[in-house]
């Protein structure tokens, strides 16, 4: 089984992006790391692999080698259960990075794919632990990643009720945006109703009702795949 199912020829820049391997936060907005260690990890990163719609960056089963950084679009990692029914794990907007489920037992746990167009890096894992024996600040960096994730699994599987999972998970997202210089209040949301519902482990229709009475009561809207919070103190006020 190959690793990936990318034909497209690589292209080694040497500028990966601004990545969370790459960056710092300063007042909630991402800033570029400039230091030895980040041109070093620039030195093994193939980058700007352009993707198209559905098509797969690695599957199930492969043996883990590398981790991959979303430049542009969004991605989406799914696993089959016993019954054959596709499941979302997670769900990666751009600056995010994915593969980190194949570190454990050195294969990939779940097959990840494009949800639109859009484009990714690859981050050979091994090199980068090379690095990272170097570099400390590189360790910390990639657990400060993986512990995140965990926590964010969390919050999704908690006792949160419908809306205030949809509202969560789109938080996140518009922190995303925000920190890389994007508004937090207008940004591009590709992910369909169905696949979100059933990351949010809700039903579609559930799902659909949520954001019918989100826009209704003027709190957020989404039309054309593009999210607008219309009242971030109300939305906001829909966690607590």
């Amino acid at each position: 089984m190959l690793d990936t199912k990318i034909d497209t020829p690589i292209n080694r820049s040497t500028n990966c992006g601004d990545c969370e391997l790459c960056t710092h936060v300063v007042n909630n907005r991402r800033v570029r790391i400039q230091s030895s260690e980040i041109a070093a990890i620039e030195s093994i990163i193939d980058s700007h692999i352009m993707i198209e719609k559905n098509q797969i960056v690695y599957e199930a089963g492969a043996t883990f080698q590398n981790l991959f950084t979303v430049h542009s679009g969004m991605f989406k990692s799914v696993y089959l259960t016993q019954q054959g029914d596709e499941r979302i794990v997670d769900v990666f907007i751009p600056g995010q990075i994915m593969g980190f489920d194949g570190i454990h037992d050195g294969k990939y746990k779940t097959t990840v794919k494009a949800v639109s167009s859009g484009s990714y890096c690859v981050i050979p894992f091994y090199p980068l632990q090379e690095l990272s024996m170097k570099h400390r600040d590189i360790q910390t960096r990639v657990m400060k990643m993986m512990s995140e994730k965990i926590i964010q699994f969390e919050i999704i599987h908690s006792e949160y009720n419908a809306q205030q999972k949809l509202v969560s998970f789109v938080k996140d997202v518009s922190d995303l945006y925000f920190s890389r210089g994007f508004s937090a209040k207008q940004f591009p949301f590709q992910i369909s109703q169905r696949d979100l519902a059933n990351y949010l482990g809700l039903a579609e229709e559930t799902l659909s009702r949520v954001f019918k009475k989100l826009k209704k009561n003027e709190i957020l809207s989404l039309a054309e795949h593009q999210i607008t919070i219309i009242d971030m103190p109300k939305f906001l006020q829909v966690l607590e």
